[in-house]
């Protein structure tokens, strides 16, 4: 036997120990798993307590909305820049009293005109500023149109447009307008940009509800033909649920203490993600544990084993 031969014989009796390999599961998610019943009831008591204890978020974007526009934008601090040099406003909120009539307007529209001009003038809370140019003989055909049968006013109001006092300010002068007595033939408008801003406002927070009533049916209607299970679509939408309640919430919370302010598009926004972000983890959560039962998992698999289908910092199972 050659001495080659003798070594590999002699290599082949050394035992080689095998090493140990022990799985440890990350220090989170064993935590998570052992205390997932309270992380429950801590965060259905958020969403009951911002809920309950603090205005609805479409009360505080209304109380607290900032403005649309961005107060260091060119055209912004160039209209205010204007206004500040002929002290006579300070915000770019604008609208036009317009009145039109049947036929060319009269002396009764011309003294309605004036009437409705200074009782504009002398709400100092909200107007900022007001000219009767339809008074004046060499201003008059500036606001006239060349049919004789319409004419407006322009006012200055307080506040930015799409913030709290702009959407009041525009209130006051519709209420103004509307408290008015035209003559016969004459109707009397509030037309301009802050009043169309007023509008998109109110017609958003109108159209909310209607959105999200509408994607949770169309979410619940889709989840019954995937799962085929009311037990399993009830658990999902419930996630769904807290999810929507406990962001509303807390953005409104942050809201009402002047941490932020909100718009109606932020609050739109806000709404859309909530339903799409809590119905992503729900199928996430639900899916996973549906392929482990599959693949033949207890009732209380691992909390850190791998799932193909779904995303690795899907983790831990409520």
């Amino acid at each position: 036997m050659t001495s080659d031969a003798r070594d590999a014989e002699d290599t082949d009796e050394i035992p080689v120990p095998q090493r140990t390999v022990v799985e440890r599961k990350p220090r989170v998610a064993r935590t998570l798993r052992v205390l997932a019943l309270p992380i429950i009831v801590v965060w259905l008591l958020i969403a009951v307590g911002v809920n309950v204890f603090v205005p609805q978020l479409e009360k505080v974007a209304e109380d607290v909305s900032v403005p649309l526009s961005p107060s260091d934008a060119p055209s912004v601090t160039g209209m205010k820049h204007i206004g500040e040099k002929f002290k006579e406003y300070d915000s770019d909120n604008l609208v036009l009293v317009t009145l039109v009539g049947d036929k060319p307007l009269g002396e009764e529209a011309h003294r309605y005109y004036d009437d409705l001009v200074t009782k504009l003038q002398q709400d100092h809370e909200y107007v900022e500023h007001a000219l009767n140019f339809w008074g004046q003989r060499f201003t008059s055909s500036g606001v006239e149109s060349y049919d004789h049968k319409a004419a407006y006013v322009q006012v200055n109001l307080r506040g930015d447009q799409g913030g709290a006092v702009g959407d009041k300010s525009v209130a006051a002068v519709r209420k103004i307008v509307a408290d008015s007595k035209p003559p016969p033939g004459v109707k009397a408008y509030v037309a301009g940009q802050g009043a169309l801003t007023a509008d998109t406002i109110v017609v958003g927070d109108a159209s909310l509800a209607k959105m999200t009533i509408i994607t949770i049916i169309i979410i619940a209607i889709m989840l019954i033909f995937v799962y085929r299970s009311i037990g399993t679509v009830l658990l999902t939408m419930v996630i769904l649920f807290v999810g929507l309640a406990t962001g509303r919430g807390v953005v409104a919370l942050l809201g009402e203490t002047g941490i932020m302010g909100l718009s109606t598009f932020a609050v739109n926004l806000l709404t859309a993600l909530a339903i799409a972000a809590g119905t992503d983890y729900a199928i996430f959560m639900v899916g996973r544990y549906q392929e482990g039962r599959a693949r033949g998992w207890t009732a209380k698999p691992p909390t850190t084993t791998p799932s193909p289908g779904s995303p690795r910092w899907c983790w831990v199972r409520v």
